[in-house]
């Protein structure tokens, strides 16, 4: 009987409509022989996909980029020279599983965020992303107990020609129907945000199967402290909002070098130097601005939110009606536990991701 003896693996990242790249300039080719001691041959694609899928959000989440698409062809060869081929397609996101996830865990589910329990600013509409995949059916908001918006997901379709007729029999006996529309397959799509009414405080997230997922949504008028935004990149892949409703204190470090001089001048009749003059000279001057914001009272589900903030790699605030990127830099996340802290503050550092000296030429 014939074994397996090689595996090529060919793969493909771009964006745009699910199928449509070269088939011949893969962005990998990838050839490995089985181990003695192993009965298949393992592909480890992660990294290699995520160096091709983008990251660019400037604030408008309906045109952020954060998906590709990736098709793979892995021809296996065996002992006998004879040859197997297998094709497939996964939508690349920068998402993450825990080690207690175990290899490959599924972050496809409806809801693209971990806590159910949302605190947000008063007079803002409500964002949730979602992957709208093919679990997804539908998401209702309530305020008071009454639906105030409801929301139903499907396939984007794409008209297309088709003859009048409803259906004919073929010559073989094949029942076939005429086509109206196909599904639009964008890897854009599945990665979405849905927005409250303002004032709902309650979603109920109905899937495909009847399973529902409740949403409680909790408003905070912040009269004292500013309240500021920050957007990160979640464990999904997706992108998900917090809000600072504390206290806000900033800082910059500047850094910067110095060398001496010789500041006296010799003329014919007399030698001197100039007290205006510095001796000590100043360059490479570098600052960077940072600050720390605090989270205010929140419920218990938002230690893994910051978690998640903190283990981020994309992060911005939302600052003048722009967004500006920042670099979480607290190393340490203590858990609160309601039974004991009773009421949970975070307070997490943020260095602002550039030089506040303009070094971009």
């Amino acid at each position: 009987m014939a074994t397996l003896s090689s595996a090529t693996l060919k793969l493909w990242i771009y964006d745009g409509i699910l199928g449509q790249y070269n088939p011949t300039s893969p962005n990998y080719t990838i050839t490995k022989t089985k181990l003695s001691s192993e009965e298949t041959i393992l592909f480890e694609i992660g990294e290699l996909v995520k160096d091709y899928i983008p990251i660019e959000f400037d604030g408008n989440y309906s045109a952020a980029n954060l998906t590709a698409w990736v098709s793979y062809e892995i021809t296996n060869t065996f002992s006998d020279t004879s040859t197997s081929i297998q094709k497939g397609n996964l939508l690349g996101t920068h998402g993450y599983g825990y080690f207690e996830d175990q290899i490959n865990p599924q972050l496809n589910t409806a809801l693209q965020q971990s806590n159910t329990c949302i605190y947000w600013k008063e007079g803002e509409k409500v964002r949730v992303p979602l992957y709208s995949g093919f679990e997804l059916y539908d998401v209702e908001w309530y305020q008071g107990g009454t639906v105030v918006d409801a929301q139903t997901f499907g396939t984007n379709l794409i008209s297309i020609n088709a003859d009048s007729d409803k259906y004919k029999a073929d010559n073989i006996g094949v029942l076939t129907a005429d086509a109206t529309h196909i599904g639009n397959v964008d890897e854009s799509a599945y990665d979405i945000s849905v927005y409250s009414p303002l004032g709902a405080d309650k979603a109920i997230i109905t899937l495909r199967d009847n399973t529902k997922i409740e949403l409680s949504v909790i408003y905070i008028d912040e009269c004292k402290n500013t309240p500021y935004k920050v957007t990160f990149i979640n464990k999904f892949g997706s992108l998900q909002d917090i809000w600072f409703f504390g206290r806000r204190k900033e800082n910059a470090n500047v850094n910067r070098e110095s060398f001496r001089v010789n500041t006296i001048e010799a003329t014919a009749t007399t030698k001197f130097y100039s007290t205006y003059k510095p001796t000590d000279k100043i360059h490479n001057v570098d600052s960077k601005k940072s600050l720390i914001l605090n989270t205010g009272f929140l419920c218990s589900d938002y230690n893994e939110v910051i978690q998640q903030l903190m283990q981020s790699t994309n992060v911005w605030i939302h600052e003048n009606n722009k967004v500006y990127p920042v670099i979480p830099t607290d190393n340490t996340i203590d858990y609160k536990d309601e039974r004991y802290d009773k009421l949970l503050n975070f307070t997490v550092k943020f260095d602002y991701a550039y030089s506040e000296i303009n070094l971009v030429r």
